[in-house]
């Protein structure tokens, strides 16, 4: 007899946000365990399923909730943007929980019918957007089921985005967060530092939390495509960051890191290019404009996610970076980077990113204390690619350990803890 768990998921595929990623790799390696899987979404009108995607998703019902407004979904230019991220941020500083509570109050009716005709044996939940794990309460008490919730990133103890949040919001939060911590049968963090964060501020935590990083999925993963980047200079250090540099991953540390190589040899700024998929904000790119780095910087165009692993191949080294405040976290794309054959240049602060990649022997991270060292590794790959050869990096992937941070094994921990409440 199957199992059912319903996640609630507000960011689910076709949505391309990072928070989809991980909600969909639960829900597709669930049915190997023998559960059955149930989502609850928001709509995505801008976007659709990859064939492979449709795939993965075959035996996995999706209720989609329509949403009027979606900002997330909007593809605008780029002086319109800045000025509806502005306006968004004014409001979302000033909302309590999130701008999407009002959607879900609005469907609630809906929700409770979708519950009660699936009639799941758990639920699970995730945020951010926090409106998730906020409303997976309210149906958790209403239906009384066992309730997992997740929680990608801190919430009410982010060391960076949280100060600019504005009272009477934050008092809402914290009374909605600790709500959340003692209704959650179970609460599960991304990063070990972020759990013993939660722990030492609420202790109701203790025995019922536990870390499951995100991870890498080989299925997702088309086979090695030669079309891709045919353009880029190979006689060049091509660098990709897998994302886009934003508010929460500035280009600050890799601008550190190009700046002091100019300080050592100018010349050699001709030889590297770090890639992204979007411009730079803009005090990157001021930044990089006032320090004459701009040219260093070029942009992607978005590809299927199943030609991501194909693309980082096809550069020699994947960044790995962050806010420097952000040393609670483990970014989602250290994991897609585990499996690609190019060496990890993180710069990322959680000295947990170092002990992954000590086990996996993937790469190398540089705290800031260390940017000497990370300059004068980079001036090795750039001196190394003009001579014809790779970037330099000689220790042998530990493959045993690196499928320890795959879907599969990932998703067995999250039904652990699921049969454990059931």
């Amino acid at each position: 007899m199957h199992k059912k768990v319903l996640l609630f998921a507000p960011y689910f595929p076709p949505r391309r946000r990072v928070g989809s990623i991980r909600p969909f790799r639960f829900a597709t390696h669930l049915k190997m365990f023998g559960w059955e899987v149930v989502v609850i979404c928001i709509k995505d009108s801008k976007n659709k399923l990859t064939k492979k995607e449709e795939t993965m998703l075959e035996g996995i019902k999706v209720y989609e909730i329509e949403t009027p407004i979606d900002n997330t979904a909007r593809k605008t230019e780029s002086a319109e943007r800045t000025q509806k991220k502005v306006i968004s941020n004014f409001i979302d500083n000033r909302f309590p929980i999130d701008t999407w509570l009002p959607l879900f109050w609005k469907n609630k009716k809906e929700i409770y019918k979708i519950m009660s005709a699936e009639n799941p044996d758990v639920l699970w939940s995730t945020g951010d957007p926090w409106s998730g794990n906020y409303i997976a309460k309210e149906l958790a008490v209403k239906f009384n089921i066992p309730w997992v919730a997740d929680f990608r990133d801190p919430w009410t103890l982010c060391n960076v985005r949280y100060d600019k949040r504005k009272w009477p919001a934050t008092l809402i939060d914290h009374k909605a967060e600790s709500k959340i911590m003692q209704k959650a049968d179970h609460v599960v963090f991304t990063a070990k530092t972020t759990q013993q964060k939660y722990e030492k501020a609420y202790t109701v935590l203790n025995g019922k939390s536990t870390t499951i990083y995100n991870s890498f999925d080989r299925m997702f993963f088309e086979k090695e495509s030669e079309d891709l980047l045919d353009l880029i200079p190979q006689k060049k250090l091509n660098i990709l960051f897998l994302g886009k540099f934003r508010e929460l991953s500035t280009a600050n540390a890799i601008i550190d890191i190009l700046l002091e190589v100019k300080k050592r040899d100018e010349g050699l700024l001709n030889d590297v290019h770090v890639y992204s998929f979007g411009e730079l904000i803009d005090d990157d790119f001021k930044r990089a404009q006032k320090s004459g780095l701009e040219r260093v910087f070029a942009e992607l165009k978005p590809v299927p996610n199943e030609d991501v692993i194909s693309l980082c191949n096809k550069f020699d080294l994947l960044l790995l970076s962050t806010h420097p405040g952000r040393d609670d976290i483990v970014p989602a794309k250290l994991l897609e980077y585990l499996i690609s054959n190019v060496p990890i240049f993180s710069l990322a602060p959680n000295l947990e990113v170092g002990e992954i990649l000590n086990r996996t022997n993937k790469g190398m991270q540089y705290l800031e204390a260390h940017y000497s060292q990370a300059t004068t590794y980079i001036i090795e790959c750039i001196k190394a690619k003009k001579s014809g050869a790779m970037a330099p990096f000689d220790r042998q992937a530990n493959t045993e350990e690196i499928e320890a941070f795959s879907a599969y094994e990932s998703t067995k921990k999250l039904v652990s803890i699921f049969e454990e409440l059931v």
